[in-house]
């Protein structure tokens, strides 16, 4: 017996180094270091923002640093419990940097711990060489942002730190206006959550055409659609898993018509609920019509899937699975599903392995939770063609966080990369080669970065 206990742990070991299939053979020596550095100073195409211009931060209780847990650290510090009403005063010169901080304090014992607030302790390091958050480090850290302010600061946090070649930038922005770096995204949300009268006379007032029939309404899609395209917009965002199921039947004109002439009879003031199945129909059309534009126009569609952000959500709104039967019926739409699904990270390689025309975006994904990033990149090379992953976007309003949202992707694609090299699955120039498609060209393919 004291035998087989001795020998069980080398037997473990061995079954545990057997257990990779090695298909290349053991790599030269300092692959680990050489992959690092390749990655390090790539260029790369950030898919997906929310970045304000720099002038809308220089305003007073903006520069500080609560501005590194604006956003998404907001969310785990409210489910640790702060009040929104306490927080948002954090966010305004009504308090000290030390008066914000005795205030925060608590929570920030309580979610120190999360990838959100890890991710802002990394920037405050990295880009402002404070290294902790503490009662002896916010004032420090606060001034040194402001400091910043007073420079072209995106220009050198963006295009010089970040190497960024392209950025996505979720809806029309016109303070971010350069045609060659900044790309935008449009939503046709007015379209698909119409739920009044009086929104749909909104859209009318802005096209100068009266909007009276279903007809009419789709025409007047069609207009803002190629308005948006002819504006730097480069892909289409459907965002609505946050108000419902990303389940789109494929309803008839006349039942989607019922719907619409009914809204048109409210009275005044009256709507019908955004996300109830009264006016799933009409949603569900409209949202095929735009599925039509983008076809006709080879215009790349954006899902959200998986997580939403802030509270009261429905995580099984936004499977990716249920849009199996639009990737069916528009096959020659590209469908970008993002933030890789979590947590249906195992869906999301089955639909993306299964249709030519269902890519991977990792957007947000590091920040949510870099070991299900690891995890699934890992999977994800191992099922899905690499030339359908796109591996960062930042998902931020702010480019501090964008750049320490970076330094977790590209220490997590190294670290996959260089992994699969160890296990023999790829060689060295097979990695390198998949980080500079999954960090670069892939985006600049698929969302047809260079025709626009």
């Amino acid at each position: 017996m004291k035998k087989i206990v001795l020998t069980l742990p080398g037997f473990i070991l061995i079954f545990t180094l057997q257990a990779q299939v090695r298909i290349k053979p053991l790599a030269q020596t300092g692959y680990d270091k050489r992959i690092s550095d390749y990655i390090s100073g790539m260029r790369v195409v950030d898919t997906h923002e929310h970045l304000e211009d720099q002038a809308a931060w220089i305003k007073p209780g903006k520069l500080d640093f609560m501005l590194l847990l604006q956003h998404y650290a907001y969310d785990d510090i409210r489910s640790a419990g702060m009040p929104k009403q306490t927080f948002n005063k954090l966010l305004t010169d009504s308090l000290t940097v030390m008066e914000k901080w005795n205030i925060l304090k608590p929570f920030w014992e309580a979610t120190s711990n999360t990838a959100y607030c890890r991710a802002a302790l990394l920037t405050a390091d990295k880009l402002f060489d404070v290294r902790d958050l503490n009662e002896t480090t916010v004032v420090d850290l606060s001034a040194k942002i402001k400091k910043a302010y007073q420079k072209e600061w995106y220009n050198e946090v963006l295009f010089k730190k970040c190497k960024l070649d392209f950025m996505l930038v979720d809806d029309d922005n016109s303070m971010l206006a350069d045609p060659v770096q900044f790309k935008h995204v449009k939503r046709f949300g007015e379209f698909i959550f119409a739920v009044s009268a009086q929104k749909i006379e909104t859209i009318a007032r802005e096209q100068n055409t009266p909007i009276r029939t279903l007809d009419d309404f789709v025409t007047a899609l069609g207009v803002s659609f190629h308005k948006a395209m002819d504006h730097n917009n480069v892909a289409v965002k459907i965002g609505v898993a946050y108000e419902r199921d990303l389940f789109f039947e494929d309803v008839t004109k006349e039942k989607a018509d019922e719907v619409f002439r009914r809204i048109m009879a409210l009275p005044a003031g009256s709507v019908l609920k955004y996300n109830g199945s009264e006016i799933k129909p009409l949603q569900d059309y409209m949202v095929h019509r735009i599925l039509d534009l983008c076809k006709a126009t080879d215009t790349p569609v954006e899902f959200h899937t998986g997580l939403q952000a802030g509270d009261g959500n429905y995580i099984d709104n936004s499977n990716p699975t249920h849009l199996t039967n639009l990737f069916l019926k528009y096959r020659d739409v590209k469908f970008i599903l993002f933030h890789g699904g979590y947590p249906f990270g195992g869906e999301l390689a089955a639909v993306a392995k299964g249709f030519k025309n269902v890519y991977i975006d990792m957007c947000w994904l590091y920040i949510i939770s870099p070991s299900y990033s690891e995890r699934y990149l890992h999977e994800w090379l191992e099922t899905v063609p690499a030339s359908k992953i796109m591996a960062f976007g930042g998902d931020f309003r702010n480019v501090e966080n964008i750049y320490g949202h970076l330094l977790f992707a590209k220490q997590i694609v190294t670290k996959v990369l260089t992994e699969k090299v160890r296990d023999g699955y790829f060689s060295e120039g097979e990695a390198l080669k998949i980080a500079q498609m999954i960090l670069h060209d892939n985006a600049v393919r698929i969302l047809n970065l260079g025709k626009r």
